[in-house]
């Protein structure tokens, strides 16, 4: 754990951009971001008050983590991340829509620290499930059709065993007749993973995150200005921020070997609250998508998630 951690902290400064406080926090605080708030160890970053990374209006600028495009299938973009193909490197996948790529960061740290090769395939606003997005075209046509390219992808590589699936909470879907809306996408996801091809043995549901409001980058700012804590001045309630997860719940009942959901909520949230700023570091970047710099703090504890499995 020692070795992802320092593996994540390492990248910090980068993901940041070039603010100057970035090496000082991620290099000096062991209780930077995710870290603050780890269940297995008391931890304190005393710089968490009076600095944040990145500063909220720098947030808004920056990307996810990056990668490399390899591969184009139709609708289909896959990008690369972690080790270089070879025989013998584990391949897996993240798949999902905005919300698997806010996750990236995260996963970046695992594929490192186990030297596998890491393939990132999203589409925003269209989580992958046999249900169709109530979304307004031709998004909705298109989304449909990267779904079933996705599929087809897939097929083409048996070499891939493993998936993580980040997806959205929120939105519609199409709900057949006779069905509930929440009904309808828990059974998309149940159908959209029972059809996965044989060679799919993990399916790894991330659990999606809270959300904030459209003022709590503004009161990050006011709140440090002011010289107070930013995290707990503009935490949102756990009840509002936290919504049901169709997918979480469908990985529980989908009756299908190898699904799993990861929730890594206990780090974003306390009994009530869910906070925008943990360690110092900046959680969100806009309402409900992780800055990179958090996302990468939260890797070291996916990665226990994934050691608990076996899987290597």
């Amino acid at each position: 754990m020692a070795v992802a951690v320092a593996a994540a902290l390492g990248v910090l400064a980068v993901l940041a951009g070039a603010a100057p406080t970035a090496p000082t926090l991620a290099g000096e605080a062991p209780c930077f971001g995710a870290a603050a708030r780890d269940p297995q160890r008391t931890c304190e970053n005393p710089k968490s008050t009076t600095a944040v990374v990145p500063t909220p209006a720098r947030a808004r600028q920056l990307v996810n983590a990056p990668c490399q495009v390899v591969e184009r299938l139709g609708r289909v973009r896959v990008c690369a991340f972690g080790a270089a193909a070879a025989p013998g490197v584990r391949t897996v996948a993240l798949i999902g829509d905005s919300h698997a790529s806010h996750w990236r960061a995260a996963l970046d740290v695992v594929v490192r620290r186990k030297g596998w090769r890491g393939l990132s395939v999203t589409h925003s606003s269209c989580p992958f499930s046999a249900a169709t997005a109530m979304i307004p075209q031709p998004g909705r046509g298109v989304c449909v059709e990267w779904k079933r390219d996705v599929r087809a992808w897939l097929a083409r590589h048996p070499e891939i065993d493993t998936v993580f699936f980040g997806q959205h909470s929120g939105g519609t879907v199409i709900a057949p007749r006779g069905s509930t809306q929440w009904g309808a996408q828990v059974e998309g996801y149940e159908k959209a993973w029972r059809a996965l091809p044989a060679q799919i043995a993990h399916v790894l549901v991330l659990r999606d995150t809270p959300k904030m409001r459209s003022t709590t980058l503004g009161c990050v700012q006011d709140a440090l200005a002011r010289h107070l804590d930013p995290g707990r001045a503009c935490a949102q309630p756990r009840s509002r921020a936290l919504e049901r997860d169709p997918a979480a719940v469908a990985a529980a009942h989908v009756g299908r070997r190898g699904v799993r959901t990861f929730d890594l909520t206990r780090l974003l949230c306390d009994r009530r609250s869910c906070f925008p700023v943990i360690g110092g570091a900046l959680v969100y970047k806009d309402i409900l998508h992780f800055t990179a710099t958090f996302s990468t703090t939260l890797g070291p504890y996916l990665l226990r998630l994934v050691d608990a499995l076996g899987l290597r």
